[in-house]
Order: C-alpha cells, then sequence, then structure tokens
C-alpha cells in the first residue's frame, strides 16, 4: 500500500514540477496509475488522478484522452451508486467522442452510458445507447464487443419484462460467444436466457440452459459462479417439482461454505428452505432458514433477509406459534417500509392480520389488513405494467418481422416489375396502343395499392384507439373497483368472527354503504363511458327539453345524499330555460355534476344551479362551496385527463375523475360544452354546461308572461 500511493505522490509531485514536459504521454501515465487503484478498489485516491488527468488533456487539446478519462470517471462513479454524476461524465464523454476524427472510444462510451441510464430506470435512454454502440460495433467488425453489448441489451430488455426483445438480443450473443470460444461470455449469455425463461414460468426451458451453463461453470474455477449456476438449477427443478432439486441444493451449500461468502450461502439456505417447505418438512425449513437469516443479516443483505423473514413469519403461523410469527412479521415490515419493497409489505401485513384477527385484535387485524390491500393494489399495478411490456415487445417483435417479410417481398416483387418492364420495352414497336393500355393498367394498379393502404391506415388507427380504450377500463376496474370490493371482503371475514360491539357494527354499517354507493355510481358510470367509447350507444336524439324539470328531478333523486351531508340544494330557474339537446345526456351529465357538488362540499355547505343565456346557448352552472380545485383555475373547458380530488367527508374515497370524464365526453357528442373554474384550494367551483339554445313553447312562453 505505502509504496504504490508512494508512486502516485511522486507521479504527482513530477507533473507540477513539470518534469517531463506535459505532453500526452503524462495524461496516459495519470490515467494507467487510476486504473491501478481502482482494481484494487481505491476510488477516493483513484478519482484526483482521473480529474487530472481529464484537465491535463482538455489543456492539450487531447480529445481521445479526455473521453477516456471521462469514461473511467463515469464507471468508477456507476460502481459507487453516484448516479447523476456517472451519466453527467459520460454524457459529456460521449459528446466529446463525437468531436474527435474517428471516433475510437465512442462505442465504448455509449455502452457504459446505457448502463447508467438502466440504473436510472430511464429505459428508452439505456435502449438508444446500447443501440447505436451495437450498430456501431457491428460497423467495426468487433464481434466480442458486440456479443457483450447484445447480452447487456437482453438483461435491459429482461429487466422491463420485455422477454421477446431479450431472446432476440440474448440468443444472438450466445451464437457469437460459442464462435469466439469466450467461456465466461457464454456462461453469462445462458445464465440469462435461463433467467428470461423461468421469468416466463418455462421452467423445463430455463433448466435445459442451466444445464448447458453447469459443466462451463466447473471449467471455470470460480466457486460463487458455481454456487449461483446451482442454486438456480435446484430452483429450477423445484418448480418442476423433481427431487433433483435437493441434491443440487446441498452441492451449492458445500461451495458456498468452500470460500467462505456468508450472503452468497445465507442466499442458497434460504432457497433449500423453500425446497425443505414444499416438501412438508416445516422443522427443518424453520431451522435452515434461521441460519440463512442470520448470515444474510450479518452481511446486510436486507432483500434477502426480508423475504426470510417473511416465510419464517408464515411458516410460525402455520405452526402455531403466533409469538414468533408476530415478531418475525414485524422486523420484515419494518424492513420492507425502508427499502420499499411492496411484496415484502404485502406478506408482512397479511400474515400480521390473520395473527391478529386469531388473537382477537380486531382493529389492528383490519388496519394491517388495509396496509395489505394497498400494498396488493400496488403489485397488481406492476404486474399489469409487466404484462403490457411483453405485450408491447410481443406486438414490436411482430411489427418488425412483418415489415421485414414485407420488404422481402417488396424488393422481389420491384425485381419482377423491372423485368417486366424490360421485356414490355422490347414490345415498344408493336405501338402506341400497348403502351397506353400498359401505362392505364399501372395506374389503376396505383390507385388500388393506395386505396388499400389508405384502409389498413384506417384499421391501424380504430385498433390503437381500442386499444388504449381497453387498457383505460382495465386500469379504472383494477385500481377503483378492486378495492371497494377488498374493504367489503375485509368487513365480511371481521362479521365472520366474534360478534362486534354494537358501536362498531354501526360504524363499519355505514362506511360499508358509503363504499357500496360510491362502488355503485362508479359502477354505472363506467358502463355508460364504455359504451361511449365502443360506440355502443346510438346518436343523440335531441328534443326541446326544459332545464328547470332536470334540475328539480335530480335534486328529488339527489336529495338523501345532499341530508345525510347536511348540503343545501338551491337552483334560481325560471322555467323559461329551454335547450335542444338528448334528455338522456342531459340527465346523466347534471346528475355527475350534482353528485360531485355534493361529495366534494363539507358539512353545512351549498350547492346551487343557475342559468344564464349568452350567445345562443343556455349556459347550466353548477357551484358548490367545498374544496374547490389544487391550484386557482380561470373558466376554462375540462381537459381530457380531468383534474383528481378527494371527497371532503371522513372515510370518504378518492375520486377517479371517471365521472367528470363521461360528463365531458357525453356534453361533446350531444354539441355543448362543459367547463370548470375554481378560486383554489376551500374555495369552492363552478362546472358549466353549456347547451344549444331552443325556441321555447307557446304554452311555457305564456306561462312566463303571465
Amino acid at each position: 500500500m505505502c509504496r504504490r500511493v508512494g508512486g502516485a505522490v511522486v507521479l504527482l509531485a513530477l507533473l507540477a514540477a513539470g518534469l517531463p514536459p506535459a505532453d500526452t504521454a503524462q495524461v496516459r501515465a495519470l490515467r494507467h496509475q487510476a486504473q491501478l487503484l481502482l482494481r484494487e478498489g481505491h476510488f477516493e485516491e483513484a478519482q484526483p488522478l482521473l480529474l487530472q488527468s481529464k484537465e491535463l488533456a482538455h489543456r492539450l487539446n487531447f480529445r481521445e484522452g479526455e473521453a477516456l478519462a471521462l469514461r473511467m470517471l463515469g464507471k468508477a462513479e456507476l460502481v459507487h451508486g453516484n448516479l447523476v454524476r456517472a451519466r453527467t461524465y459520460l454524457t459529456e464523454g460521449v459528446a466529446l467522442a463525437r468531436r474527435t476524427p474517428g471516433q475510437p472510444d465512442l462505442p465504448n462510451l455509449l455502452l457504459a452510458l446505457g448502463q447508467a441510464a438502466n440504473e436510472q430506470d430511464d429505459y428508452p435512454g439505456a435502449l438508444r445507447a446500447c443501440e447505436e454502440a451495437l450498430r456501431l460495433y457491428h460497423a467495426r467488425g468487433d464481434v466480442r464487443s458486440e456479443a457483450q453489448t447484445r447480452n447487456g441489451l437482453g438483461i435491459i430488455y429482461s429487466s422491463r419484462s420485455d422477454f421477446p426483445r431479450a431472446l432476440a438480443a440474448l440468443l444472438p450473443a450466445l451464437r457469437q460467444a460459442r464462435v469466439l470460444r469466450d467461456t465466461l461470455l457464454q456462461v453469462n449469455c445462458l445464465n440469462n436466457i435461463a433467467n428470461v425463461y423461468l421469468r416466463r414460468f418455462e421452467y423445463q426451458r430455463g433448466v435445459d440452459y442451466l444445464e448447458q451453463a453447469l459443466p462451463l461453470v466447473r471449467q471455470s474455477a470460480n466457486p460463487g459462479a458455481l454456487a449461483d449456476c446451482l442454486t438456480n438449477l435446484a430452483s429450477g427443478y423445484m418448480a418442476l417439482h423433481s427431487p433433483k432439486a435437493e441434491g443440487l441444493f446441498r452441492e451449492a451449500i458445500r461451495v458456498s461454505k468452500g470460500f467462505g461468502e456468508k450472503a452468497q450461502l445465507g442466499v442458497v439456505l434460504s432457497s433449500f428452505g423453500d425446497w425443505l417447505d414444499q416438501q412438508h418438512r416445516l422443522p427443518e425449513a424453520q431451522q435452515v432458514r434461521e441460519r440463512a437469516l442470520k448470515l444474510l443479516q450479518a452481511a446486510g443483505d436486507q432483500d434477502n433477509s426480508v423475504y426470510v423473514l417473511n416465510e419464517l413469519a408464515d411458516m410460525a403461523d402455520r405452526l402455531h406459534q403466533p409469538a414468533l410469527a408476530e415478531t418475525r412479521a414485524r422486523q420484515a415490515l419494518a424492513i420492507a417500509q425502508r427499502i420499499g419493497s411492496a411484496n415484502a409489505k404485502y406478506e408482512a401485513t397479511k400474515t400480521l392480520a390473520h395473527v391478529l384477527k386469531q388473537r382477537g385484535d380486531y382493529r389492528q387485524a383490519l388496519a394491517y389488513a388495509e396496509q395489505a390491500q394497498a400494498a396488493h393494489d400496488t403489485l397488481f399495478s406492476q404486474a399489469k405494467a409487466e404484462e403490457i411490456g411483453r405485450l408491447q415487445g410481443d406486438f414490436q417483435l411482430g411489427q418488425e418481422r412483418d415489415h421485414a417479410q414485407m420488404l422481402a417481398r417488396t424488393a422481389e416483387a420491384q425485381q419482377l416489375r423491372l423485368r417486366q418492364q424490360q421485356r414490355e420495352l422490347w414490345g415498344l414497336g408493336l405501338g402506341l396502343v400497348a403502351a397506353a393500355v400498359g401505362g392505364l393498367a399501372l395506374w389503376r394498379l396505383n390507385r388500388l395499392l393506395g386505396r388499400k393502404n389508405q384502409q389498413i391506415e384506417q384499421q391501424r388507427a380504430e385498433l390503437t384507439a381500442l386499444n388504449a380504450t381497453k387498457d383505460q377500463l382495465f386500469s379504472i376496474i383494477g385500481h377503483d373497483l378492486r378495492g371497494p370490493l377488498h374493504s367489503l371482503h375485509a368487513f365480511v371475514g371481521l362479521l365472520s368472527g366474534p360478534p362486534l360491539p354494537p358501536e362498531k357494527l354501526v360504524q363499519y354499517t355505514q362506511r360499508l354503504t358509503r363504499t357500496l354507493d360510491h362502488t355503485l355510481a362508479l359502477l354505472e358510470n363506467l358502463l355508460h363511458w364504455a359504451a361511449l367509447q365502443m360506440r355502443a350507444t346510438g346518436p343523440p336524439q335531441p328534443e326541446n327539453m326544459a332545464l328547470a324539470a332536470v334540475v328539480e328531478e335530480n335534486f328529488d333523486l339527489l336529495s338523501p345524499a345532499a341530508e345525510a351531508g347536511q348540503v343545501a340544494l338551491h337552483h334560481d330557474l325560471t322555467g323559461e330555460e329551454h335547450v335542444w339537446a338528448d334528455p338522456s345526456a342531459v340527465r346523466l351529465v347534471l346528475r355527475n355534476l350534482l353528485s360531485n357538488a355534493i361529495k366534494f362540499t363539507p358539512l353545512g355547505g351549498t350547492v346551487r344551479v343557475s342559468a344564464r343565456r349568452e350567445a345562443g346557448t343556455w349556459q347550466l352552472a353548477v357551484a358548490d362551496t367545498g374544496l374547490g380545485l389544487p391550484v386557482p383555475t380561470p373558466r376554462q373547458q375540462v381537459p381530457a385527463e380531468t383534474p383528481e380530488r378527494r371527497a371532503a367527508g371522513a372515510g370518504q374515497p378518492r375520486s377517479s375523475g371517471l365521472g367528470l370524464k363521461l360528463s365531458r365526453d357525453v356534453a361533446l357528442r350531444n354539441g355543448g360544452q362543459l367547463w370548470m373554474a375554481s378560486a383554489g384550494p376551500s374555495q369552492g367551483s363552478t362546472f358549466t354546461l353549456g347547451l344549444p339554445l331552443a325556441e321555447v313553447p307557446a304554452v311555457a312562453e305564456m306561462a312566463v308572461r303571465n
């Protein structure tokens, strides 16, 4: 250590003294010394050398040396978790390499930049950088770097659950690694391909690739890689319920003990505990998992520790050890909240809810059941995002294949057309009539192809719109309907236990009633909106209608809700307000506006309906004294993405915005407009429906005059 640091100090002293004269050799010497320090893990000592190498190269206009220093700085910061600084250095290096003649280090910089972007969850940025690096490596004939980049792309695609693209990158990388006889790269590719198949629940295919990797890993004399491969293979056989799993697990444990890595041994023991649990050897599984927990905690591995804690809590619950189950579940919950793991939080709170319910502590059991449901909803959203990613990957990969086939067919057709034209040129002597007939045929063919292309584009646009509507439907159903139904399930679960006190029963019944009312209203709006989006409703059927009658009808309908919330309903319509619109559409929009106004108005508030005539329309305004919008909003049309608010009453659900979205769509479809305005939080809101003016019937006009 002293000799190495002393060498660095001497080198810095020589540079500071100007001996030898500053040139590119000094830049390389600084970079080489920093590289030696980085290999031994001395980042703090290497960083100033790299910064000095960068500055010296900049003064000398030595772009290649400056770009190399920036790449080393970026990769060092990436290893130490400083993602922002790493990306800053690498972005600067990429820009500099693009300006350097020949761009010698550009693909390496792009590959490192892609790794940094992936660590920051910037999926598009990571793909852009890595795909450009792949093109450059391929153009330069650097097969080894090309294979490594394909392997990296496969890892990025797999981490985002884009499995079709992951395999499309990893399989060619494996073929190139085999041609190069690169054992380490082959093992890496085989493990990554197996991981993709295991995550797709294609366990047999995953096991097949791991079986190919195992003899290569044994040859590499790397005990850590061998333990990983044995554990993954044993887990694959465990998913297949094969007895081979136990022997592989025990060999992995022996290998892990041999090189003394606590975290590695803890992971292997944890997986072996899963196997023993699957075989119903519960006491033995509990003992193995307790040993794994101690090793993982000693190594500071929180991700695997929280998994083992949850498994131990569940096992203690099954073995009728409630005190131990509660202790382990609370330990798991504390770690899950610290590291932000929704899955671990769900498992821990679910176990706590069950243990506390068995003990008779229903208040705490309900609280943990609600936390478990919130974590479960988060996991559902993540799973849906992964499923959408897989579907998008399949769709895009299919599009690329179709595009390649189309290009091949087009090229073949062009060749055929060229030969046909050559033959036609030889036959031009037959006369102008034959040429004119051929030209007319080509013109008609082009027109026919143009019409076909237009039809295809129209069908593709319609399919895209339907897919977007389907995704919105799934999102609303998954997020807004699942929550109330799970609350109902939790309440019914409490009712199945010992009898509840009367005051608690009344409290839970009121809460259940509010939840069911909200769910029914949401379901009705959802059905209307889905029918509207899928064009299942017929065209609007406008007629001359009086707004005062519609307002009174909706006041009667919503008065119970207003009375429950102590909200006063008023209107100042005179009866002369007649519009030309579809009555069912107007009733639907007004009911949603009044329902929202009551929901977002606190106790003792007021909801007032008024109307004024403006530019050939009646402007029907619903104003409340409630929560208002999050920020002051001047009068403007309701946007497609409607603002989200939380209801004023205690225990009221968060608004999904579906009612307002439905009202906006229905108003536009009937030739009207919907505006909103608010002075800000707690200042109330006003939503205004504009509808075309209609002539007042003679009878009504006489009544007004009298």
